[in-house]
């Protein structure tokens, strides 16, 4: 009898073993073992922009994929072939015999990341004329013939902005859709043409050509002047807005090193005083794209019109994305 009700405990805690098991696996098999870090990295993944846009200079564009950074957008317009280093530069979409200074200029600000390909900025405009002439920190007298001797501010830091912009992927082309407000500080502007502050928009768009290392695309542009009132000086007209339409390649070299060129000859602009659009006149760039780093992007270039391609008046040129942090 004991034998008997002995085996019977044994049969029971066997059995209550084996449903006890077959729960355990029957749960296993609807419960995910993903690990935490695993769903992190698969959602950092997701959220990495640069697995839509791969295109260097379209990156340093965007700005750093930190939340916050320094984002910045300088160009220097040097002189021309003959003297490169010249404080004179001509003025290669007007007539040769007008006369620019060469000029360090672009925009300054701080970036913040709203979200994986949204980037919302706010900076300033800040113009070094004649870098590379003498003492920055100093005014100097003008050198060009027409100005001869007239004083010339060095450095100005003037024209706040407000910009956002964002980049995707959309029928797998690569792209750039911006917005910016430029409020207006000089005298030149506030005072003389009596303007409150410009409003444009942008469109690039990239696609690549097959299996070739060519890239091609183009860029569309639109701005407003907004003015604060009338204004009527006889002699004079203000500019009212312009629309432009930039065509441009690339071949990469590599992933660092890429030939690139930009045709400017469709861009029009419109004064208030005269009825119909007026092209400017067409110009090209052709330099090297250097991606110095993923946030540093560099592009030295020369600039020139096409319908007077000479030594004395084709520019040197370089721009540069500089996003830090």
């Amino acid at each position: 009898m004991k034998t008997q009700i002995l085996m019977s405990l044994i049969l029971a805690g066997s059995l209550v073993s084996v449903a006890a098991q077959a729960e355990e696996q029957n749960q296993n098999a609807n419960t995910s073992t993903v690990k935490v870090s695993d769903v992190q990295k698969s959602e950092e993944k997701k959220e990495d922009i640069d697995q839509e846009i791969t295109n260097a200079r379209m990156r340093s564009e965007l700005g750093s994929k930190s939340q916050w950074s320094f984002k910045s957008s300088l160009g220097y317009n040097g002189g021309s072939l003959q003297k490169p280093f010249d404080s004179i530069r001509p003025n290669y979409r007007a007539s040769a015999t007008i006369e620019s200074l060469t000029a360090l200029s672009g925009n300054v600000g701080v970036n913040y990341r709203v979200s994986k390909g949204g980037n919302l900025s706010f900076g300033t405009g800040v113009v070094i004329m004649a870098p590379l002439e003498g003492d920055i920190t100093k005014d100097f007298q003008d050198p060009r013939a027409s100005r001869k001797g007239a004083d010339v501010k060095r450095t100005q830091v003037s024209t706040p902005y407000m910009d956002y912009s964002h980049g995707y992927r959309a029928m797998d082309m690569q792209m750039i859709s911006s917005v910016t407000y430029s409020h207006y500080t000089e005298e030149d502007q506030t005072d003389y043409y009596n303007l409150m502050g410009n409003l444009s928009v942008s469109q690039t768009v990239l696609a690549d050509f097959g299996d070739s290392k060519w890239q091609g695309g183009v860029s569309l542009s639109l701005d407003k002047d907004i003015a604060k009132g009338s204004f009527d000086v006889a002699g004079d007209s203000r500019y009212d807005y312009g629309v432009g339409l930039f065509p441009f390649a690339e071949y990469a070299f590599n992933d660092d090193y890429s030939f690139r060129t930009v045709f400017g000859y469709f861009q029009f602009a419109k004064y208030e005083e005269q009825g119909d659009l007026i092209q400017m006149e067409p110009y090209q760039s052709m330099g090297v794209g250097i991606s110095v780093t993923r946030d540093i992007y560099v592009y030295p270039n020369v600039q020139f019109t096409p319908k007077d391609i000479r030594a004395d008046r084709t520019n040197v040129a370089v721009s540069a994305n500089l996003n830090l942090f």
